[in-house]
């Protein structure tokens, strides 16, 4: 005979292993993942101060949607979906405001800029490989620039451990396609 009437007994599951791993704690969560989350904006912005400022914007607002992520079905998969569209508005943000910049009285530090400089080259061919494709890009990025197992990768974008490993394998072979093919800036415009 049938002790549950109303059929919820089969409604029961466990939890899954990333949330019972998921700190509740938002001050708990960011220590966790903060290092990673820097690595990330680092990665993307090339300057520690920008990357900085991005993850700032980020935890402020994951902070304000504490609860949300929490009800999220792969809360951590959330959280890096909000760092991503804050290291987007930053670019945004940045590229409005640059025609109304000020001069600065003190000249600022440009050691970091030869560091920028020997990038430009994979930064130009990483933009032209996430138009063509955007998941293989994404995949390359995290493996490549952010250190990430194929596992985590895989958890990120909602994709299998092996496609995630697939595709970060073609967005190098792709990447050093498009390196060859692009025109070397570093002599100058004149």
């Amino acid at each position: 005979m049938n002790n549950d009437p109303f059929g919820q007994e089969r409604d029961l599951v466990e939890p899954e292993p990333e949330r019972a791993s998921f700190p509740i704690d938002f001050d708990v969560f960011l220590r966790n993942y903060k290092d990673s989350f820097f690595r990330i904006a680092n990665g993307r912005l090339r300057d520690p101060r920008d990357a900085d400022e991005a993850l700032q914007d980020a935890a402020m607002i994951m902070y304000r949607k504490w609860e949300r992520i929490l009800a999220h079905p792969k809360p951590i998969k959330l959280a890096h979906k909000i760092l991503d569209n804050s290291i987007t508005d930053f670019y945004r943000r940045n590229a409005r405001r640059g025609d109304r910049e000020q001069s600065l009285t003190e000249l600022p530090d440009t050691t970091h800029l030869i560091h920028l400089r020997s990038g430009d080259r994979l930064d130009r061919a990483l933009e032209a490989l996430r138009q063509l494709a955007p998941l293989t890009a994404s995949c390359w990025e995290m493996h490549h620039r952010d250190e990430l197992p194929y596992s985590e990768i895989g958890e990120r974008l909602g994709i299998s451990e092996g496609a995630a490993k697939t595709n970060a394998s073609r967005g190098k072979t792709k990447l050093q396609a498009l390196l060859t093919e692009l025109p070397d800036t570093e002599k100058g415009d004149s």
